[in-house]
C-alpha cells in the first residue's frame, strides 16, 4: 500500500505541476491545482504509514521488498496505461509512413 500511494502521488503531482488536465479520484478532467494537492496528499499519508512503520518497530527487510514492489508495479500500470488517463484534447502520436 505505501509503494502504492507513493507511486500513485507521482503522475498526479507531474501532471498538475505541468499545468496539465488529468484524472482524478474528483474527476475525468480535473485542474492541475487539484491534481498537485492529489499527488502531495498521497506523497503525505505514504510518508505517515512509512514513519508509522518505523515508529512502531513493524519496519522488515521484507516491508522494502513489499515497497519496491507496489511502487514498481504502480509505476508500470501508469506507464504503460497513460493513454487511457490523458484528456481527449491531446493529440495523436505522429503515424510512421
Amino acid at each position: 500500500m505505501l509503494g502504492f500511494l507513493l507511486g500513485n502521488g507521482v503522475p498526479h503531482f507531474v501532471f498538475g505541476s505541468a499545468g496539465k488536465v488529468f484524472r482524478s479520484p474528483f474527476g475525468q478532467r480535473s485542474p492541475p491545482r487539484l491534481n498537485v494537492a492529489w499527488g502531495l496528499t498521497n506523497f503525505a499519508v505514504g510518508t505517515i504509514i512509512a514513519a508509522g512503520l518505523v515508529d512502531l518497530d513493524l519496519y522488515s527487510s521484507y516491508a522494502l521488498v513489499a515497497f519496491l514492489a507496489g511502487f514498481f508495479l504502480t509505476m508500470l500500470m501508469f506507464g504503460t496505461g497513460i493513454k487511457r488517463f490523458l484528456s481527449d484534447d491531446v493529440p495523436p502520436p505522429p503515424a510512421n509512413p
